[in-house]
């Protein structure tokens, strides 16, 4: 059972006065006791009167903390002011946040408990962050991640302790990801928790470039090349820097400030490239950033919470089928659903030949992370019939199909219902995925490598395109029940695209609407020859698809087809030219209109004289 530990926090201040009211309020009201929390602050030399509101705030409400501390000095930057805090604690866990944050009601239960329950090699344990949640790539399933933000990050004491806390020549900016470097270097697992959330109001607006991170982690970036890149990712970020000076100025005196930070970047790289990483472990460099970025970073949620309500929260059906001997797959699949934010799931499990995953459905229903769970064992039945079992088995208003082999990431069902709570008319909302050139190294147990992450579909909702090819990963669709229950399932007698024909039936009359975000992933092979034989039997089924599609009815106004029309030509010509456009500008030239005509009797005559 999970206790409520001592929980130190570290707060580094800088003219912060303006945040401290809202940080101290919402860390007042969550649930964890504050008997329990330790607060220590660093103020690094602010001039706005924050030391003398942490001061008040001490005298009203200190005796409700297990301590309140402030330390006020010179400015040492972020992470020796986080390392000074940190000095003297003895408690198994800290947290490390900024002050321009408020917490949810449960954000440090779920974080402690978290930490609590997990493995001792687990050394981080990284908060989600609102409006915009940071972009960078986790695991689904595990939460894993390359390296946390430090805007509300959980640590194990002691493995902070062990690598000697933040380095101290990073002023600002990149000294989270040199840490998290350092942490996996030693052996330590890094972990991204999305349900505990916290509102981090770092951005006065959507895509806002900010002069001192755009100076601060473009110098770490660099850096960090030295220290745990390989020579030639080193040599490219060298390479890369100088680039900067012909990029656009944003703010006053960029190109002096970059600069002097090229001066910083001579003075430091000789010690980062002496104290060189040398283990066999790869880090990552893509150009300025570390690691796949999921688009969608400025997707805003908003800031209102609704009441918990059936209104408010539909009941959502994942739809998952599975077949024996897939054990692995399922159940990672399965971690994907449990980890989702969003709170009023229905999972359908429909095992095509087997009773395999009898057990596992039977664990899920204890758990109390489903309103439901459904587990349907099937005679060998093939693809369509399980989806269609998945589909008259389901409660919810509102389904979504996961494939066994595919993932979901943990913010997929609030944000596309959110998107559909907006526009309720709307049959389907779809979101962005990525496609995994996966290298499979074991089916059972299920082990696999990820080779590239590709975003392959980003097409706004368009009928025409629709009509003529699926853009629509089948995980990325969450759609009405009641277009189920008017078109009917999968059409048994396609056993591949089943789904684009699913969604040409259920677009006929109803809108989709995209969520650019990307929230879900999907594995293709990665070794050639098995992608080339996927392929083909995709093409091979194009045509007994379209013979479907064929005997579907619609009513189109003339306008609406001459729309459709055009809006195909555009998609599927690099670079057309309207015939309409070239016949008014070549039939404008003196005389082109004579010779235009005279060869077009010329043309009729001849080939009424060939008929």
């Amino acid at each position: 059972m999970p206790t409520y530990d001592r929980l130190d926090l570290s707060i580094v201040t800088y003219n912060s006065q303006r945040w401290i009211e809202s940080f101290l309020d919402s860390l007042l009201n969550q649930s964890y006791p504050c008997t329990q929390i330790s607060l220590l602050w660093r103020d690094n030399g602010s001039n706005d009167g924050t030391v003398a509101l942490l001061g008040q705030w001490r005298e009203r409400h200190g005796e409700r903390f297990a301590r309140f501390e402030i330390d006020a000095g010179a400015n040492i930057g972020f992470g020796q002011g986080h390392n000074a805090n940190l000095r003297g604690i003895d408690s198994d866990y800290f947290l490390v946040t900024n002050v321009d944050i408020r917490f949810e009601r449960d954000t440090l239960t779920t974080l402690l408990f978290t930490a609590q329950a997990d493995p001792a090699d687990i050394a981080a344990w990284e908060c989600r962050q609102k409006p915009y949640e940071h972009p960078k790539l986790y695991h689904p399933a595990t939460g894993e991640t390359e390296w946390c933000s430090s805007a509300c990050v959980l640590f194990r004491t002691a493995a902070f302790r062990a690598v000697r806390g933040y380095e101290p020549r990073l002023f600002l900016y990149g000294e989270d990801v040199e840490l998290s470097y350092r942490l996996r270097a030693s052996g330590y697992r890094l972990r991204y928790v999305p349900r505990a959330t916290v509102w981090h109001y770092t951005y006065a607006e959507a895509a806002e470039l900010k002069p001192a991170q755009f100076l601060g982690s473009t110098l770490a970036n660099v850096l960090l090349r030295c220290r745990f890149g390989t020579w030639g990712e080193a040599v490219a970020g060298f390479l890369m820097y100088p680039g900067l000076f012909f990029v656009s100025a944003r703010f006053p005196r960029q190109r002096w400030k970059l600069l002097a930070n090229a001066g910083k970047l001579l003075y430091l790289a000789p010690y980062f490239l002496a104290t060189r990483h040398t283990g066999g472990q790869t880090f990552g460099f893509r150009l300025w950033d570390y690691s796949v970025s999921r688009a969608g970073a400025f997707h805003a949620h908003a800031e209102e919470q609704p009441e918990e309500t059936e209104c408010e929260f539909p009941l959502v059906s994942v739809l998952i089928r599975t077949m024996p001997g897939r054990d692995g797959k399922l159940r990672e699949a399965i971690a994907s659903v449990v980890a989702q934010t969003y709170p009023a799931i229905e999972l359908v499990i429909v095992e095509d030949g087997g009773d395999t995953a009898a057990g596992l459905a039977e664990s899920l229903r204890g758990n109390g992370r489903f309103v439901a769970v459904v587990y349907r064992p099937l005679d060998k039945m093939g693809r369509c019939r399980a989806g269609n079992a998945a589909l008259a088995n389901a409660g919810g208003k509102l389904l979504c199909f996961l494939d066994d082999d595919d993932l979901l990431f943990a913010d997929h069902l609030e944000v596309l219902v959110a998107a559909w709570r907006r526009e309720p008319s709307l049959g389907a909302v779809y979101a962005l995925a990525f496609q995994v050139r996966t290298e499979v190294i074991s089916e059972e147990p299920w082990e696999y490598r990820d080779i590239e992450h590709n975003l392959i579909y980003r097409q706004p909702f368009s009928r025409a395109i629709l009509w003529h090819h699926n853009y629509l990963p089948i995980q990325t669709v969450l759609f009405r029940r009641d277009l189920y229950e008017k078109w009917g399932g999968f059409d048994v007698e396609l056993d591949n695209l089943e789904d684009w024909n699913l969604w040409v039936r259920y677009s006929l009359h109803d809108d989709f609407r995209m969520v650019e975000k990307l929230t879900s992933l999907y594995r293709v092979p990665a070794i050639s020859t098995h992608a080339a034989q996927r392929q083909q039997t995709l093409d091979e089924y194009y045509a007994k698809a379209q013979a479907k599609h064929a005997r579907l009815r619609v009513e189109l106004n003339p306008t609406q087809v001459v729309a459709m029309a055009l809006e195909l030509g555009r998609e599927l010509h690099v670079a057309g030219v309207p015939t309409a456009w070239i016949r008014a500008r070549v039939l404008g030239l003196p005389g082109a209109h004579i010779l235009y005509h005279s060869l077009r009797r010329l043309w009729h005559l001849f080939r009424r004289a060939r008929s």
